[in-house]
């Protein structure tokens, strides 16, 4: 395996598809708000935070899958990876099950108005029916968009990228037509959205077993034996991802609860606009997990070792960006959105700095995702998510922040992996190394 090739195709392909991705993203963005109007699309954020949790509950198995996957093919034993598509996909069927009964539950049960602090904005049966609908999608799309995990784990990230890109167009095209030929609707935004990654998942999910059925899975295929292998790395990988969702998808509810929908149109503006920023630097690395499995399989460290410090001088990129976009924020967002949006003073700087602490830890933790090594990063999660909402709330409220207070708490809560997990991956590599030597 050439890995200076994979790395430069995938990124440089990865760079283009997101490039266009990112495009679409913002393009739709001034189309939605006009669609929608400001309250309703804070709503939708607002809405589209809560269920899309689900998004993320299947992560576990699938990053679990992503490594034994990734180890399997690169040891060409087509059996054993078929073992693992067959029993992660119907693992994964009877899970999606289990959470749309609790969904269910939590639509009918719960009042969502208030949760939301919507008041007269919206009714709640119109509430309830939206969140039925997204829930539907998401469920159904659990197994099909299991796509990304193969086409990662046969170092095809660009074409995960692909398919985004195209997710992202269909969407745009759609909210285009909606704006010009059909009444505002929270729900029919829903429709897009859902039916746009249902169709493209089951494209790319088509196109990728097409070529490979000797690895398409199948009921005979599913082992019990290879649900503790699987679920050894993915309950690791599950308890992070629930922590990531609180701490990374709760601000838009936190800021809807307590300061009401518009406040989630003003925060979610400069935060999508931040994202570039993160999303870049994670197309740069996806194609690595993949490439430090296969080469911490091959006792290749010090190829490990040279690549994180190429890394971090990349990182000094990162700073550099992110001071750039601090200081044009303003202007940026009056040629994207408007003159009339008013953008909060403190909200860039803070923005910039969840961005880069953030940024720095995640190639540590791809490195250290790729070869089972999550317990420290699981524990920190932990922390970090039992401390967000409420330290978010108290910045908030009695500190006067405002919008600007939850991702200062946010910030605060992760601020941990920056150092620990450096000196984790260091410890690990240098005992490897003497090890092999």
């Amino acid at each position: 395996m050439d890995r200076k090739k994979i790395i430069f195709k995938n990124v440089s392909l990865g760079v283009v598809f997101k490039i266009l991705n990112m495009g679409f993203i913002y393009l739709t963005i001034p189309f939605l708000l006009n669609y929608l109007g400001k309250s309703n699309y804070g709503i939708w954020v607002a809405i589209f935070s809560i269920v899309n949790v689900l998004f993320f509950v299947d992560a576990g198995i699938a990053n679990g899958l992503k490594t034994k996957l990734t180890e399997a093919i690169s040891n060409k034993n087509l059996k054993l990876a078929k073992e693992y598509i067959s029993t992660a996909s119907i693992l994964i069927f009877f899970i999606s099950i289990c959470f749309f009964l609790i969904g269910y539950v939590f639509i009918h049960l719960f009042s969502l108005k208030s949760l939301l602090n919507v008041g007269d904005l919206i009714s709640n049966d119109k509430l309830k029916s939206i969140f039925l609908i997204i829930l539907i999608f998401i469920v159904s799309n659990f197994v099909l968009s299991l796509y990304k995990v193969f086409f990662y784990a046969i170092q095809k990230s660009s074409v995960v990228e692909f398919s985004l890109f195209l997710y992202r167009l269909l969407v745009f095209g759609l909210i285009f037509y909606a704006l010009n030929n059909l009444e505002s609707s929270i729900l029919n935004v829903a429709y897009i959205y859902g039916l746009s990654n249902f169709f493209v998942s089951l494209v790319f999910s088509f196109v990728f077993f097409s070529k490979r059925k000797e690895i398409l899975p199948s009921i005979k295929s599913f082992k019990k034996n290879r649900i503790k292998e699987l679920m050894s790395l993915s309950i690791g990988f599950f308890v992070i991802q629930i922590c990531m969702i609180v701490i990374f998808t709760t601000d838009n509810i936190i800021i809807s609860n307590v300061l009401g929908p518009e406040e989630v149109t003003n925060y979610d503006i400069i935060f999508k606009l931040f994202q570039v920023i993160i999303t870049f630097s994670t197309i740069l690395l996806d194609p690595f997990w993949s490439l430090f499995t296969d080469a911490y399989q091959k006792k290749d460290f010090l190829w490990i070792k040279k690549t994180l410090k190429k890394l971090n001088k990349l990182f000094i990129i990162v700073c550099i960006a992110t001071i750039v976009l601090i200081l044009l924020t303003k202007d940026i967002v009056s040629i994207w959105i408007g003159k009339d949006f008013i953008v909060k003073e403190s909200l860039p700087y803070l923005m910039g700095l969840f961005v880069l602490i953030r940024i720095y830890p995640l190639m540590y933790m791809y490195f250290l995702n790729s070869i089972g090594k999550i317990k420290l990063q699981m524990y920190l999660y932990i922390i970090g998510a039992v401390i967000n909402i409420p330290i978010s709330i108290f910045f908030v409220k009695y500190f006067n922040l405002g919008i600007s207070g939850v991702i200062l708490g946010t910030s605060v809560s992760i601020i941990s992996m920056l150092i620990l997990l450096p000196i984790q991956t260091h410890r690990i590599l240098k005992r490897d190394l003497i090890l092999n030597n």
